[in-house]
């Protein structure tokens, strides 16, 4: 059983892992995947939620985040006898016998999730430790109000009390831990992101903001490669986050991707954007929304209107526009009535837009889009983030959405019909070539 020293905490210790992979009758390929069922890992996303649902509670309210680690993680977890009997190292010709869980095995991680779930449900439901969030491998986290400490003994401190409170239980468990990791503040970096409770914001820290750049600016200034203007790059370990470049890598993980101008007009578009994502509450009624729009197109013309008004809007479509392009001019309108809304009340946050076409809804809701629709989704995106605005595209049935029909037909008196004091204006949607940028 190979074993290896790998350095972690920036370079400045070292964890021991053992290549459990190794030989052609490796201890991994003995683990039936079948068998190690998937860990789910606790994650931002749990983070955003109960810091949304304290705020909702206690509005005013001044926080702090707080972080307890595990001192050396897997290793504290036995393994079987049986399987103890594997993990044998030899050291300067000595046999050794591992018996403890170790990394690199195809089952630890699974092991030691398992464990500490029950650790956190025991904290969470047995003594009823507040602000738990939750855990993620060696680390738990969570929050307290400013004001919320207890004293720890063993550090002779001040902590937050739900960390003060799970120390406590760890130490009864005899899951030992380092004083110097563990730490509180805010913000406080937590999963590698930067949680600010008080601003409501998650954040790539600094470094890690720089590297990221750094590493986009590479892929952008390429140098021009043939008649086409690509460079070449090797893709390992990133993981694709825009259209463009996930067309080009398909499913494999090592490969050569040639950079084109698509792909660095989404990596570009992604430096530009702003660095921090707020936490918003997203489960506010849509009675609470401040703009109600609806919106509709056809082979004729995009139109749309604001609930509650007498002012339609109204722009017609290109002639002989084919009918397989509807789907565009849809999803088109809606972004124009986001245009809209944001430049003729900046002081909306919460926006609302209603759509028969449940592709336009699909897109909108799950952030995701075809190369035909991709730069819909990303004037979108800047448009919400520029302006803090949380917004829903919701589906409304055709029946129910006769007036923004009405509109992009220019059918005029039928409209008139519901809302006397109708009138009509015109928009210009935005512009850029039907496909957006071009490989």
């Amino acid at each position: 059983m190979p074993i290896y020293a790998v350095p972690k905490d920036n370079g400045t210790t070292y964890r021991m892992v053992t290549n459990h992979s190794a030989g052609p009758f490796s201890l991994n390929s003995m683990i039936d995947k079948a068998h190690v069922f998937p860990s789910p890992l606790d994650n931002m996303t749990h983070v955003g939620d109960r810091l949304i649902r304290f705020r909702e509670a206690k509005p005013d309210s001044h926080l702090t985040m707080w972080k307890a680690d595990v001192a050396e993680a897997y290793r504290l977890l036995p393994v079987h006898p049986h399987w103890q009997l594997k993990q044998v190292v030899t050291l300067n010709g000595v046999r050794h016998v591992d018996r403890r869980n170790t990394f690199g095995r195809r089952a630890s991680g699974a092991i030691w999730i398992a464990f500490m779930a029950l650790v956190t449900w025991i904290a969470q439901n047995v003594r009823l430790v507040e602000n738990l969030i939750g855990a993620y491998v060696d680390d738990s986290f969570g929050f307290n109000e400013i004001d919320d400490v207890a004293f720890y003994c063993p550090y002779s401190k001040f902590l937050p009390r739900s960390q003060a409170l799970l120390l406590e239980l760890w130490d009864e468990l005899g899951i030992p831990h380092k004083e110097r990791k563990q730490v509180f503040g805010s913000p406080l970096t937590i999963i590698g992101f930067d949680v600010d409770p008080n601003n409501m914001s998650i954040t790539l820290p600094d470094a890690a903001k720089k590297e990221l750049l750094n590493e986009i600016e590479t892929w952008i200034m390429k140098p021009k490669k043939g008649s086409n203007n690509e460079g070449k790059f090797k893709i390992a370990r990133w993981q694709p986050f825009t259209e463009s470049t996930q067309r080009c890598l398909g499913r494999k993980i090592h490969q050569h991707v040639w950079i084109n101008n698509a792909i660095r007009y989404d990596l570009n578009h992604l430096r530009n954007l702003p660095g921090t994502h707020i936490m918003s509450n997203t489960s506010w009624d849509l009675s609470k929304a401040d703009i109600t729009i609806y919106v509709d197109a056809c082979l004729e013309g995009m139109g749309f209107w604001y609930a509650n008004q007498s002012v339609g809007y109204y722009s017609p479509v290109p002639a002989s526009t084919p009918s397989c392009h509807i789907f565009y001019f849809e999803a088109l309108c809606a972004l124009s009535a986001l245009i809209h809304a944001t430049s003729h009340n900046p002081s909306a946050s919460r926006i609302v837009i209603f759509s028969d076409s449940t592709n336009t809804v699909d897109m909108f809701s799950s952030l995701c889009a075809d190369q035909t629709f991709n730069h819909l989704l990303l004037m979108a995106s800047d448009i919400v983030l520029k302006n803090d605005v949380d917004l829903r595209v919701l589906h409304i049935t055709g029946r129910d959405n006769v007036i923004a029909d009405a509109i992009s037909r220019l059918q005029i008196s039928s409209v008139l019909d519901l809302i006397p004091n109708f009138y009509l204006q015109y928009f210009q949607p935005p512009r850029f070539p039907l496909g957006a940028v071009h490989n």
